[in-house]
């Protein structure tokens, strides 16, 4: 086999273990992280980082080490044995940390969990991408063409994972089994590239580690891992997410994602939230329950003399657990629903008396979707004439903080907006109760001990002794007043998903107190950003003119942002996807392989012309505006399809498919500029791996950076349309600097 098939099918090996173990792992970090989508951002950051540094420090070793062959051998060899390494290390950070099972954990060690569990393997995927570069590049008549040649097999390899793991691979077999057969992948372009003894001593390990079960028996001792001092009974993944199921005396607890969503003989919560909004109603008939029915919440609504109940949850793997282990309700009555909460409230023609949210808070994109004003207003209209609507949040028995204040306030607000009457009662848990008239809601105990009693309720907690003291008048004045002066709190839209943002708030003064994310909150707009933007455009601008002139600066600031803009890009179209539709554990795999198809698209056109093109500098700042174009159009398409009604219900499909393939054209774009970009740098600079290192580790570091303050930040608090109006103005910088540049070769 020649050196150039060789090194094509390393670049492609390259990025199928990429692509695969990205995916594998993001989905990993998620469950430890309980599925929230801001430590999304966080884990892409470090990832890119680890490989922008394998790519800019590493890479420049690649002039010195020999033979490269060799090296490329042992670093296949290495990334085949990191694999299995890293994905324990994550299963047990928890156990490490010492975190118990269910417990949310800090944003710095989101942080350094993300960063360190990923330094090692990701600076060596980078560095392999520098060392297949240089050697190609040294067997090339044209350099640029070589490096290009393997961005684009690199790039097509990242494809092909992305496609077979998201449709074979994600069902078939498990987390474990998967990082093994990358690892057999790795091993056997190891073989090809060069045979030793040390490679036929990782052959035979890993057909022993087949044999003997291995990848099995890791899975079930890591998962355990996670949920420790519990016993974990089961855990299985679905579409959807990771379920996973413990036992601690006769109760059993589940969790989704790593989060805890009910646990079962819980009594008080469950009595709780269904009891206030069933007595709010003076005679309620058809119900729908969204979420948490075999938490106990079923049974409560069972208790009343109702005429049918729809309960919905979106993943059937909760209600199949949940039925295997705890005693299954049998009643004419229910019909259980397996879809997504928010999607059938959008489709359904049943008007109901009473609606029940009984999901977690809004800790995530996926879970904010059903607090926002538009889920509000979707509700009102299935809502019977004097129907109520009822939902909890977390909230603090007798001290309100600052934080707290603006979490339940824009709650409240966002209710208000859509609600005529609105009330909340006070507690550990806050309970919200709407209705679309005057006069149903009341705070009044009597009269709901008198429904209570003709109705021949028995609860434990709901009742003479309790609410009373739930519905206090000085604690419902003190928790009202609180909310009202929280004067600065904001609507909690789809797409600008501030509930969340006040979530991650709250939850980080649980471990810093005293300390408030949310008076810098107050300062970050479009214009704060915009103008902090500018300036250091500026800067870059006076020292190009003053200081030491390198024609290459423009070019390298312009894949920078690029770099920012192509994950901006990716976090926008999945977060977006989950505001949509919910599901997003699920499409994450083909929205990140959708933007690798067109990197590949991408690459392979400009190679095919890179020969040809005479005036690189106006090809590029083609390229360049076109970045500025495509976030412009973003919003336009997600409004369009936002406002795509149940009654077009195949044009609702059909967009469905298609959002996923948004990223192809970010993807074009990024994979025609990359080797443009280099032919360009080339020509002032010669040295391939300084070169390529150089623009491939500020790709990749614009990218850390983007994933970070997009991701983290900018999204929720600005919300996506103004985040996309930042890149485009972002990326105009870039090409106004382009422009203005006199020799850019």
């Amino acid at each position: 086999m020649g050196n150039r098939t060789n090194l094509n099918l390393g670049a492609l090996t390259l990025g199928f273990t990429s692509m695969v173990g990205q995916i594998i792992i993001i989905r990993e970090l998620i469950v430890v992280f309980y599925g929230n989508e801001l430590s999304l951002g966080v884990i892409l950051a470090s990832w890119l980082f680890w490989v922008a540094f394998g790519s800019f420090a590493l890479g420049r070793l690649t002039d010195r080490l020999k033979p490269r062959q060799n090296l490329l051998a042992n670093l296949q060899l290495i990334t085949a044995l990191a694999l299995p390494l890293n994905l324990v290390l994550i299963r047990n950070i928890k156990s490490i940390l010492k975190i118990p099972a269910g417990q949310i954990i800090d944003f710095v060690p989101i942080l350094g969990v993300s960063f360190v569990s990923l330094s090692f393997i990701c600076a060596i995927l980078g560095f392999t991408f520098v060392l297949i570069s240089k050697c190609s590049a040294g067997k090339a008549l044209n350099p640029s063409l070589g490096i290009g040649r393997i961005y684009l097999v690199e790039g097509l390899g990242a494809s092909i994972g992305g496609v077979i793991y998201s449709f074979f691979l994600i069902k078939a077999l498990s987390p474990f089994e998967n990082i093994f057969m990358l690892s057999g992948i790795n091993i056997l372009a190891s073989i090809l590239v060069h045979r030793s003894i040390l490679t036929l001593l990782y052959i035979l390990a890993l057909c022993l580690g087949f044999t003997l079960k291995w990848p099995l028996s890791l899975e079930r001792q890591t998962r355990q891992a996670q949920f420790r001092p519990f016993k974990l009974v089961e855990s299985a993944d679905s579409i959807y997410g990771n379920v996973s199921v413990t036992k601690i005396g006769t109760d059993f607890s589940f969790y989704e994602n790593g989060f805890l969503v009910f646990t079962s003989g819980d009594f008080l919560t469950s009595e709780e939230s269904v009891q206030y909004a069933m007595l709010e109603h003076p005679r309620p008939r058809d119900i729908l329950l969204i979420g948490g029915g075999y938490a106990g919440s079923l049974e409560q609504v069972l208790k009343h003399p109702v005429k049918k109940v729809d309960y919905v949850e979106l993943d059937p793997l909760i209600i199949k657990m949940a039925q295997k282990y705890l005693p299954p309700v049998k009643d004419d009555r229910v019909s259980i629903l397996n879809s997504d909460g928010r999607l059938f409230v959008k489709k359904t023609d049943s008007l109901y008396d009473v609606i029940i949210l009984n999901i977690p808070d809004p800790y995530t994109a996926m879970l904010n979707r059903f607090y926002s004003l538009e889920f509000f207003g979707e509700i009102k209209k299935i809502l019977a004439p004097g129907g109520v609507f009822s939902f909890s949040l977390m909230s603090s028995e007798n001290y309100i903080n600052h934080e707290q204040a603006y979490y339940l306030a824009s709650a409240y607000k966002t209710l208000q907006k859509e609600f005529d009457d609105v009330k909340v009662l006070p507690g550990n848990t806050a309970h919200f109760l709407a209705s679309g008239e005057k006069g149903i809601l009341t705070y009044d105990p009597d009269i709901l001990l008198k429904r209570l009693r003709e109705r021949g309720i028995d609860t434990r907690f709901v009742r003479e002794y309790y609410l009373p003291f739930k519905l206090n008048p000085m604690r419902i004045k003190y928790l009202e007043k609180a909310i009202f002066e929280s004067g600065g709190a904001e609507i909690n839209k789809d797409f600008r998903p501030i509930g969340y943002f006040y979530h991650m708030s709250l939850w980080l003064t649980q471990f810093h107190p005293g300390k408030s994310l949310l008076g810098y909150l107050e300062k970050i707009n479009l214009k704060f950003i915009t103008l902090i933007t500018c300036a250091l455009f500026l800067a870059a601008l006076l020292t190009q003119r003053f200081g030491r002139k390198d024609p290459r600066l423009p070019v390298i600031i312009s894949i920078g942002t690029t770099g920012m803009s192509e994950i901006s890009f990716q976090i926008i179209v999945i977060l977006a996807f989950q505001f949509l539709y919910g599901y997003v554990y699920y499409k994450i795999g083909l929205i990140l392989t959708s933007f690798m198809i067109g990197l590949v698209l991408g690459s392979l056109c400009i190679n095919r012309a890179l020969k040809k093109i005479t005036n690189e500098k106006a090809l590029y700042l083609k390229t360049q505006a076109a970045i500025c174009i495509y976030p412009l159009i973003l919003p336009l398409i997600f409004h369009y399809i936002s406002k795509v009604g149940p009654e077009k219900e195949t044009l609702a499909r059909v967009l469905e498919s298609g959002f996923v393939t948004l990223p192809v054209i970010a993807g074009f774009i990024g994979g025609f500029q990359f080797p443009l970009a280099n032919k360009i740098c080339l020509a002032s600079d010669a040295n391939v791996s300084k070169t390529t290192g150089l623009l491939y580790g500020i790709d990749l570091l614009g990218s850390c950076v983007g994933a970070l303050i997009i991701g983290v930040l900018l999204v929720p608090v600005i919300g996506i349309t103004q985040v996309c109006f930042f890149i485009a103005f972002t990326n105009f910088l870039a090409l106004a600097l382009l422009f203005f540049q006199k020799n850019m070769v």
